[in-house]
């Protein structure tokens, strides 16, 4: 499309069947400014809890109109007022504001230039040269008086026919027959137009003057991702670094302050919108924050309301990089913080958190999972019997990093790359692990310590218990390791049965575990689901650990013997 200027004439094309928008919004509200981010506090789950203020004026009534309301938590939003105004009410309501845009096609120019001397070209060629009115329309009052379900706010609704005041008189021209229009001196080229917003209204016992207002919330949308790297040492000591992604889905920080959580809250509310938003949509979680940040305003304050794209910087222009402030433990929770964090919303930002020495030691570590009676395997046969030898096929003892958390903070749940001499051995996951205590970070399977594993029957007796004959299997079982490694390992070996445990050798130990440990959801394998257990199992049964924990020099086999006994009827 050209859009030409001869002699003070403009002259524009004009697409058939576009129709014209209303006459300016300039007598409605224009939007208001949004309240900037100070400060938030992010959960691993993705969900914040966010604090926005700034100082903006009061109208005469004591009203500061925001933009943008948030999808608050229920029960988690509080607007505020400090400095001395006290906040009366907050309001959430959808309003009519205007809103200005620039034109970028016909349609929008015709808009922009509502009330200037124009020339229209019909499709036949025909001229008409007056004073552009718009089109016809209803206005928003209008529309609302009409409306059988008495919905408001509404816009007004646009007709399709052009008007023009002509020297003799208003012409009516239908839209699709308008084939140019010409705009007599300089080309207006931005228009406002009527949209409608949802707003938040604060009133304060102050008429007029600045007042610092806010609000916090928590809601949905922005979440931190940690990943630990483990570079393995000579002098069995591990250099720990740890890094986090941010994920920012929910709202520009600028300069802000952000706190990053290690630990997981309950709030009794997750999952419900709170009604202040106007919209139908779920969020959930909570908050904790630092007593010594701005949150603290929400306790303190009795004003609280209680209802990669790739691009090259110049180096003068290279913004600074976020400010690390000291981690703080708070109460169940432990919180890093970060000043000046500049994110836009739908950006991603990795930063480095913390690094750290700890020691660790190589332990490899043996898991036999117990097996279904003979009894009930019996009855399975194809995918089942294929599924169940999968399961019960000899397992791995596994190398694993026994780290001791010396450092200044818990270790949070999280994967970690785990190196030696500078070269990727594995990647694991690592544990939440408070202050001072120990975790395990499984890496690989130590293919070089064999294992074999046997199991057999010991022998068959009837007991009678509560009126009633069970058949009693006495069950024998072994456990052979074979270092096959250029260097002595430990080992710690440790294996379930079904039943009830007798004996254990080799300087190991047993233990029967209580029924609610048993048969919870946790301890329960995939082909458990497949039977239907009686009564009785439960109440004659139970479930039993033997464990080991041996050292093995190089070529060196150790046989682990334990027995137990089951009831069957």
């Amino acid at each position: 499309m050209l859009v030409q200027q001869v002699r003070g004439l403009v002259t524009v094309a004009l697409l058939g069947g576009c129709v014209l928008a209303e006459p300016q919004a300039s007598a409605l509200p224009a939007l208001a400014e949004e309240l900037p981010v100070r400060e938030v506090t992010v959960f691993k789950d993705g969900h914040a809890f966010v604090l926005r203020e700034a100082s903006r004026p009061a109208d005469a009534a004591g009203r500061i109109v925001l933009d943008e309301l948030p999808e608050p938590v229920l029960g988690t939003f509080w607007p505020y007022a400090s400095g001395g105004p006290r906040l009366l009410s907050a309001t959430a309501a959808r309003e009519r504001v205007a809103a200005e845009h620039s034109a970028l096609d016909l349609v929008e120019l015709v808009r922009a230039n509502a009330g200037r001397e124009v020339v229209l070209v019909e499709t036949d060629g025909t001229k008409n040269e007056g004073r552009l009115l718009g089109l016809t329309r209803r206005d928003a009052e209008e529309v609302e008086a009409n409306d059988p379900e008495g919905a408001r706010p509404r816009l007004p609704e646009l007709g399709k026919l052009v008007l023009l005041a002509t020297s003799s008189a208003t012409r009516a021209v239908p839209v699709e027959h308008v084939r140019e229009l010409e705009v007599r001196g300089e080309l207006v080229r931005r228009f406002s137009e009527q949209v409608l917003r949802e707003r938040l209204t604060l009133r304060v016992d102050q008429a007029g003057g600045d007042v610092t207002v806010g609000v916090a919330y928590v809601q949905k949308g922005l979440r931190w991702i940690p990943a630990y790297r483990i570079e393995l040492g000579a002098d069995e000591r591990a250099a720990v670094r740890l890094e986090a992604t941010l994920v920012n889905d929910l709202v520009d920080l600028e300069h802000a302050t952000v706190h990053l959580v290690v630990g997981a809250p309950r709030f009794e509310f997750a999952g419900e919108i709170d009604p202040i938003s106007l919209r139908e949509v779920a969020a959930g979680i909570g908050a904790r924050v630092l007593a010594r940040d701005r949150f603290s305003n929400l306790a303190s304050n009795p004003n609280v309301l209680m209802t990669q794209a790739a691009e090259f910087v110049e180096a003068e222009q290279l913004p600074a990089a976020p400010e690390l402030g000291p981690g703080t433990a708070e109460e169940d929770l432990f919180l890093f913080s970060l000043r000046d964090v500049t994110l836009r919303r739908g950006e991603r930002m990795v930063l480095p958190l913390s690094e750290f020495t700890l020691p660790y030691r190589d332990v490899y570590v043996l898991e036999v999972p117990f097996g279904p009676p003979p009894e009930m395997s019996e009855q399975w046969t194809g995918e089942r019997a294929l599924e169940i030898a999968r399961l019960l096929a000899a397992p791995k003892a596994m190398h694993t990093l026994r780290l001791e958390n010396t450092s200044d903070a818990p270790f949070t749940t999280a994967p970690a790359l785990v190196l030696s001499g500078g070269k990727p051995l594995a990647q694991g996951r690592m544990l939440y692990t408070p202050r001072g205590a120990r975790t395990d970070l499984g890496i690989n399977p130590a293919v070089d310590v064999r294992v074999e594993i046997e199991e057999h029957e010991q022998g068959r007796t009837t007991e009678r218990m509560a009126g009633d004959d069970y058949q009693r299997t006495a069950v024998g079982g072994s456990i052979t390791l074979t270092n096959l490694k250029g260097e002595a390992v430990e080992l710690e070996v440790r294996r379930d049965v079904l039943g009830l445990v007798d004996e254990v050798g080799q300087g190991g130990q047993k233990v029967q575990r209580g029924l609610s440990e048993s048969w919870s959801a946790q301890a329960l394998p995939p082909w458990w689901g497949w039977y239907s257990w009686p009564y009785w199992w439960f109440r004659f049964n139970g479930l039993g650990r033997f464990s080991w924990s041996t050292k093995l020099e190089p070529g060196a086999s150790a046989r682990l013997e334990a027995s137990w006994h089951y009831f069957w009827r």
